[in-house]
């Protein structure tokens, strides 16, 4: 498994069907003017697209039938051209052959004309007409397993003259049929299927909003990964899904009535009737779990990189054991790996825990975290640890866990993830449409899908191909990573997972068979992960500072609550440090924005923790008692807090022993009576706050109470009060007129 530069994959993608490496009707080619092919493609009037080869991959004695399309961008009719396949028995051996091929700037040098050419008629303008061409694989002389060059070239003109208007360029496999098997091991392939989401709520029950409804339809993102994997094929290929625990926690709650939006405080929230798809889609996962092998990501796929790197160690083991709780609630277990009995290492299944590091980097810091949370395997990108010699790659392998251990880990090749990876619905390098478009597919010609389609899934089996041939009679295997929130479109993911079932040189398998098989001797010496590699992407320290504050908060309100559940809270902050957030300025915004909410929501909570605010007490004399009330206005959940004094130190004021650690029952008050004595009379503030049971002070607890000390005790108080109550009685007896003066009329007065 070779692991191809980065620029150069970028090339690559960049030629990838650049069928639109055309001129202007009767013009000379462009591609001879040393113009960059997206230059040419930009410019193209008139191009041609591949949209299908039958069968995919080749065979001894076998008829290939080439697809495609023509498409006319102008305004006038094109006439006069035609489509002729090109190809030969060259083998394209190694990535960087395939990538020279598909990039090179005029005629690459490794095909020529086949003879299949078929005339087009005239091309109405701004439409698409549709061709087909057989390609004799025997007439092209390919004989050993590999992959050979095919292209379909856009001509004008006869016999003398001819023109190349342009190229349409892909790969095609050619398997030597039995004899194959004799000198090739078919290499064992694994796949990772991800159930993976952007977190679809915080502190609140409400969801953030209510984009997952379409996602889980049989056309959305979610619908459609689900029931490709589902399909025969996807069951022939013993896939291995990713489930994010945080998903099957957002459709769980879609299963009844539900409520999306409102504010961070949970008002507001409008009420949404049961979701049918949310139902149909949750059963599903379900059944899937039950028969096909899984692991689950932290809670809401925590970015464990970024957690590792800047310290926080708690909140990442609070997002595993957070997913952990929801997948066994939801699905009964949080993963099922079906290896060999007694291989490996690790309790499940021989593979221990799994974790999936975003983009699959992870240096010895993350990987020491994940051993700390008990991951026996791990899946990084083959760029993590490369081979140090010649001898090619294969995906299985162990490092060090930091712990005294070895850890399992698993390379995903990562040519195969940027293929998976293309933007779906479009051609890389394909010109932009102009004029009336020939459809109404958001603008685009009608062969964009198609076209796109078919790059994807037959670069996959060519690179496939060319990773089996590079050493075909070692025992190798193939790792494939697709994008954590992979949209594939429609019926891409079932045609890849077919090609995947019937390639010959390719033999299906799960993760944990392939931790639980022997390595294989003489296998390649691979480098070890770099010591500290943190990847740009990553989430921001800055966030992850606001982040580890909000937490201590969050468990200084917990630790006051008799009831608080594992983990308080948890889940609202497992959302914020998801890895749905990485990778540019738009995704920091919406975690900050969503850091926002939790904090206006914490910081709600902590206001239903008060002492009730009490101005002024005057005692009667120069001691007696202060009465203090603490009010908890949580409604389900009674609170225990210590009620701490303070005195000022200038000795006016002292206060006696009271037991100031209370239980508040939830949605009432309770009183502490704090004995106070002062040495002179007068004013004292005294500053009152409230701690959790262990003296950690609670934010925003503090209030100050004025206590007024007096010449008076208690009885010259009474007397005082009784001498008044006197004083007041007699003066309003003696106002009164004798006689009374009830029956006087106003006149008498």
């Amino acid at each position: 498994m070779s692991v191809p530069v980065p620029a150069r994959l970028v090339a690559a993608a960049a030629g990838l069907v650049a069928a639109a490496l055309s001129a202007a009707p009767g013009s000379p080619a462009e591609a001879a003017s040393g113009q960059s092919g997206r230059a040419q493609a930009a410019a193209a009037p008139i191009s041609i697209a591949i949209t299908s080869v039958n069968p995919p991959f080749a065979g001894p004695g076998a008829r290939v039938t080439v697809s495609g399309t023509v498409t006319n961008a102008t305004p006038d009719a094109a006439a006069g051209r035609s489509v002729e396949l090109w190809s030969s028995n060259i083998r394209l051996a190694s990535e960087t052959d395939m990538e020279s091929y598909l990039t090179a700037q005029g005629s690459p040098g490794v095909d020529s004309p086949t003879g299949a050419t078929v005339p087009l008629a005239a091309v109405p303008a701004h439409a698409t007409r549709q061709w087909s061409l057989t390609l004799p694989v025997s007439q092209v002389g390919m004989t050993a397993f590999g992959v050979y060059p095919l292209a379909a070239q856009l001509i004008q003109g006869q016999t003398q003259g001819l023109t190349q208007l342009g190229a349409a360029r892909t790969f095609l496999p050619f398997w030597p049929g039995k004899a194959g098997f004799r000198t090739l091991k078919p290499m064992s392939i694994a796949w990772i299927w991800p159930l993976i989401d952007t977190p679809h709520r915080a502190a609140c029950p409400a969801l953030l909003d209510d984009s997952l409804a379409a996602s889980l339809a049989a056309s959305g993102r979610l619908g459609q990964l689900l029931a490709a994997g589902r399909t025969p094929a996807g069951r022939q290929a013993q896939l291995t899904w990713a489930i994010d625990p945080a998903l099957l926690s957002d459709v769980n709650v879609m299963r009844t009535r539900y409520r999306v939006g409102g504010t961070a405080t949970c008002t507001g929230a409008a009420t949404r009737p049961a979701s049918p798809a949310a139902q149909a889609w949750l059963a599903t996962v379900r059944a899937v779990a039950a028969r096909q092998d899984f692991f689950v990501t932290p809670y809401a796929d925590t970015d464990v990189a970024a957690l590792a790197h800047r310290g926080l160690d708690t909140e990442m083991a609070n997002a595993f054991l957070d997913g952990q709780a929801q997948a066994r609630a939801i699905l009964g277990r949080y993963q099922r790996t079906a290896a060999p009995p007694g291989s490996g290492a690790g309790s499940s299944g021989g593979t221990g825990l799994i974790a999936w590091p975003a983009d699959g980097i992870a240096d010895y810091s993350v990987l020491e975290s994940l051993a700390a949370n008990k991951v026996g395997t791990v899946i990084l990108d083959a760029a993590m640890m490369p081979p140090s010699g010649p001898v090619p790659p294969s995906a299985v392998t162990t490092t060090p866990d930091g712990l005294g251990a070895q850890l399992n880990v698993l390379l995903a090749d990562t040519t195969i993830e940027h293929i998976l990876a293309m933007p779906p619905g479009s051609i890389p390098a394909a010109p932009p449409a102009t004029g009336p478009a020939p459809s109404p597919a958001a603008g685009a010609p009608a062969a964009v899908t198609p076209a796109a389609a078919f790059a994807r899934e037959q670069w996959f089996l060519a690179e496939t191909a060319v990773i089996a041939s590079e050493a075909p009679s070692t025992a190798r295997s193939l790792v494939v990573a697709p994008p954590r929130r992979w949209d594939p479109g429609a019926g891409v993911a079932t045609a890849l997972l077919d090609d995947t079932v019937h390639a010959p040189w390719l033999r299906p398998t799960s993760l944990a068979s392939l931790v639980g098989a022997h390595p294989s001797p003489g296998r390649a010496r691979l480098r070890p992960p770099p010591p500290h590699r943190v990847n740009p992407a990553e989430l921001s320290s800055s966030l992850l500072r606001q982040v580890r504050h909000l937490s201590d908060q969050i468990r200084l309100l917990g630790a006051v609550l008799i009831q608080p559940g594992p983990r308080y809270l948890s889940t609202a902050i497992d959302a914020v440090e998801s890895s749905a957030w990485r990778g540019g300025a738009g995704g920091q915004r919406s975690a900050e924005e969503l850091l926002r909410w939790v904090k206006a929501y914490v910081s709600a909570q902590q206001q239903r923790v008060r002492i009730v605010d009490t101005l002024r007490v005057t005692l009667g004399g120069k001691s007696g008692e202060v009465p203090v009330s603490i009010s908890n206005k949580f409604p389900q959940n009674a609170i225990r807090v210590r009620l701490q004094v303070g005195v000022p130190s200038t000795g006016r004021v002292v206060t006696g022993p009271f037991h100031g650690l209370v239980t508040v029952a939830a949605g009432t008050q309770r009183t502490i009576k704090i004995p106070v004595r002062a040495a002179v009379a007068g004013s004292t503030t005294l500053t009152l706050w409230l701690t959790t049971p262990d003296g950690k002070p609670l934010p925003g607890s503090i209030t100050h109470l004025t206590v007024e000390a007096t010449h008076f005790g208690p009885l010259a108080i009474v007397i005082i009060g009784i001498a008044l109550a006197v004083f007041v009685l007699t003066a309003g007896h003696r106002a009164l007129p004798p006689g009374g003066g009830a029956g006087e009329g106003a006149g008498g007065e």
